[in-house]
């Protein structure tokens, strides 16, 4: 008799394949990710003894407190205007603005490529070195330039300046066009040339191309950079902790600053844990819904291709 011998068809083997490749992502979810997060989920209704951090009670007063104790409920209102400010100072400037700066490149006009390579270096660079030479331009450079034509101002970045936040959005939209611009433009790209040419033959000017061709046909991309820019306003610290680590300025904190803070303050002492985990998770209770709904009015009721 013939040994029949045991052979691994293509469908198998690529099964195997693919459940070999994905282990090791999956595993790191369900670790850094599902578990995080879980573990998160639980420590936000413990009340953990600070003499024994073995110990703890279940408890509600994690959530209450921020709405009974009114230095948490002013903190909180505070954090809360800070962020949406900041977002929607960075939606209505940055989108705009990329938006621009990627059809500029898409059309290939003069020094197009040059402003590819400007706008995504600071992409390249190290965050904190970026940091230090923004400031150092900030608060030295360019007050010595504004007092030789006699305009005095004080240091844009300083404790006492008025201008911290307007400062710190400028340095975040000018270093957020690296990605958006790559994806805009590459989006772009993509837009079949016979397309533009027929609306050129049909009398189609530069601003009609733009918001009928243009605009719609690259929307599912800005449409994910809308969602996720606003799933962000709750956990974005607006590159705060960057320029000034942990000294706080009511201005400028944000609600992912504060919550880094809150945990930051607390790094040897897990009983002070439990209060920014019930915030986050109040915030996702927020974020989840919210996210869904501007989802769906983008799908429902933006430019579509057709």
């Amino acid at each position: 008799m013939e040994e029949k011998r045991f052979s691994l068809t293509g469908k198998t083997k690529s099964l195997i394949f693919y459940i070999v490749f994905m282990a090791w992502p999956v595993a790191q979810f369900a670790i850094f990710y599902v578990g995080v997060n879980f573990n998160s989920l639980l420590l936000a209704f413990k009340d953990i003894n600070p003499e024994n951090y073995s110990e703890f009670t279940w408890t509600l007063s994690n959530f209450t407190t921020y709405f009974t104790d009114p230095t948490q409920l002013e903190m909180l209102g505070g954090a809360a205007l800070v962020s949406l400010r900041a977002y929607l100072t960075s939606l209505l400037i940055s989108v705009p603005l990329a938006l621009f700066f990627s059809y500029y490149i898409f059309k290939r006009m003069p020094m197009a490529s040059l402003f590819r390579v400007l706008l995504f270096m600071p992409s390249i660079i190290a965050s904190i070195v970026l940091v230090k030479l923004f400031t150092y331009i900030m608060d030295y450079a360019l007050p010595e330039i504004l007092g030789f034509f006699k305009i005095e101002d004080p240091m844009f970045l300083s404790a006492n300046s008025t201008h911290k936040f307007g400062t710190v959005m400028f340095y975040t939209i000018f270093t957020s066009f690296g990605t958006t611009v790559l994806m805009y433009s590459n989006k772009m790209s993509t837009i079949s040339p016979e397309i533009i040419e027929s609306a050129h033959l049909d009398g189609a000017g530069a601003l009609r191309e733009f918001f009928h061709i243009v605009l719609p046909m690259a929307f599912p991309t800005i449409s994910v950079f809308l969602i996720t820019g606003l799933a962000g306003l709750f956990i974005n610290q607006w590159n705060v902790f960057s320029f000034y680590g942990t000294t706080q300025y009511a201005d400028l904190r944000s609600l992912g600053y504060w919550m880094y803070l809150m945990v930051y303050q607390n790094k040897q002492n897990p009983s002070g844990w439990s209060s920014p985990a019930a915030l986050g998770l109040m915030l996702t209770a927020v974020a989840i819904p919210l996210t869904f709904t501007v989802r769906y009015l983008l799908n429902r009721f933006g430019p579509s291709e057709d």
